[in-house]
Parts: structure tokens; sequence; C-alpha cells
């Protein structure tokens, strides 16, 4: 396998989608093997030690749902892009799926086929402009760096991030999002500046462009960089004031700490959102509720 053919069984990945549901499971694992791949583990490794990793990221870098890594450990087979040698041995569920005892109880494995793992281990940078492209698809540049770090996959070359394709952007977002919102965060009110530069203020998408999010002012936020890694993580979320008039600001209960990077959090649950200046488009509702459903933490993960 070559890395162009590689590329395009990733542009071609069959990821689950229904009505903007986030499912990362396959992107997660394909990226936890590429980091083995690189740091030269061995290929197969059992299902008990991939699950467990597997879990941990989808828990920190997934839908707060409950974490299932079975479902990925068997589907990506279908993609070309793993292996099970015993995969003719086990039984399916009703739904398809390896019973996740079964792969426990037995020690089956699993990895990237050879041809692929030898690339990878042997092509650094081709392995690290693939995550890039994936990183690109499936989730917001915020979480880009921890994704890597988490997989040891974090040498990406600055130069390789810049070229990274991201398709169909509307480079005057993060300009009309900023002005629409009066060079504020819409959380703390944070608009630090060096001279006439702004310092540490972003534009956010509240529905992924990754998952069908335009760039659009009503699905934009003006966010200092803390509330908007925050905000793509689930750690803060929006709903409707009890006055029916905007949003206000709810904090995830699965957040927790002792420093002030806490009261950060925890000054602004329930306060109202900034709204953007008089006669700018607010938050759209169903971006709000695709935030809600698929990002924010209302509880914490795998219940």
């Amino acid at each position: 396998m070559t890395l162009d053919e590689f590329r395009q069984k990733l542009a071609g990945l069959n990821v689950w989608k229904q009505a903007g549901k986030r499912a990362p499971h396959k992107p997660l694992l394909l990226l936890l093997a590429m980091g083995r791949a690189v740091r030269g583990a061995e290929r197969l490794a059992p299902f008990t030690e991939i699950g467990e990793t597997l879990t941990g990221l989808l828990r920190h870098f997934g839908p707060p749902s409950k974490p299932r890594p079975e479902f990925p450990f068997g589907r990506l087979v279908s993609d070309g892009l793993w292996e099970i040698p015993e995969a003719n041995s086990l039984r399916r569920t009703g739904s398809g799926d390896l019973s996740p005892l079964e792969l426990r109880t037995r020690g089956i494995t699993g990895g990237l086929p050879k041809p692929l793992y030898r690339l990878l281990s042997a092509d650094h940078p081709g392995a690290r402009a693939a995550a890039q492209q994936i990183l690109d698809e499936h989730f917001p540049v915020s979480m880009h760096q921890h994704i890597l770090e988490a997989v040891a996959l974090d040498g990406i070359a600055k130069e390789e991030r810049k070229a990274s394709k991201r398709t169909n952007r509307d480079p005057r977002f993060r300009e009309l999002v900023l002005i629409a919102y009066e060079r504020r965060c819409a959380v703390c009110g944070f608009d630090l500046r060096l001279d006439d530069d702004l310092l540490g203020l972003e534009a956010a998408h509240i529905r992924w462009h990754s998952h069908g999010g335009p760039d659009h002012v009503t699905n934009g936020l003006a966010l200092c960089t803390f509330h908007h890694g925050a905000f793509d993580r689930g750690a803060l979320g929006l709903d409707e004031n009890a006055s029916g008039a905007g949003y206000r600001v709810v904090v995830s209960p699965s957040v927790n700490g002792e420093s002030a990077a806490r009261d950060w959090l925890w000054d602004y649950h329930r306060e109202p959102l900034r709204p953007p200046r008089s006669g700018a488009a607010g938050p759209a509702a169903a971006y709000v509720a695709w935030h809600a459903k698929q990002v924010f933490r209302a509880a914490p993960p795998g219940l």
C-alpha cells in the first residue's frame, strides 16, 4: 500500500453518520494504531490493551455517551485498514458486532494490516500527514494537539499542519464573528490586545465544521483560547435563559480541580452568554442543540 492509497481510504472511511451524530471511534482507533507504528510497538495487540486505551480516548475526545471500543475494533476490518487474525472464528451479535466478552476472554488481537504498518513505521512524515488528514476531517482544531499527544503522534511539524487542507472554509468567518461579538469573549469578556492586535481571542464553531457546521455568524462564538478549548471538549455548554432571552453558560458536572482555573469555568455557570452587538444574529438554536447532544458533558462520560 502506498501513502496515496492509504489517504484515499481515509477519505472514504465508512464512519456512521445520522442526524449529525458524532462517531469518532474509527478515527481514534486509527490514530492510536498509527502512533504504535511510528514508535515501533508490536503491530498486533490484544483487545484488552487496545480497548482500554481506546476507551480513554473516547472518554476524552468522543461524544458524551458510553464508550464502545469493540465497535471500531471489529468494524474497521471492512475498510481494509484493520486486521483480526482470528476474525473467522468469532461470533457476531445481532447487529453484526463482535462480543467484547469474547474479545477479552479469548485474548483476540488486532492491528493495522502488514503493508500499512510497514509503510507508516518507515515513513514517519507520511504517517503524520495522514494523521493530520484524520484530525481535519473529524475534530476541531482546538483538539488536535491534545489528541496527537494522547496517541504519541505529537511530533507533527508546524509546516505540515499549516499545509493541511481544510476545504470549503470561509476565510471571513473569524473576522465576522469577532466583529459581531465586539472582539470580546462571549463568556468572560476577555479582550486583551498588544497595541491593536488581539491576543488569544478566537472564533469557535458551535456545530463543528467537520460535522456539517457552516462558517456563519449564527454558528460562531467569540471565545478566549481557554473557554474555546473548554467549549470544544464539552466542559462548557449553552442552554436557554429561564427568561427566554438568549442563552446562558453551563458547566459540565465533570469539571473539577483545586486551582484558580476551576473558577474560570464555574464562576460563569448559569451566567448569561454575552450577546452579539445590536443587530447581529445570535447563536442559532439548531447549532446549540447539536452541541448540547454531541459535545457537552451533561453527565460523567460512560454513564
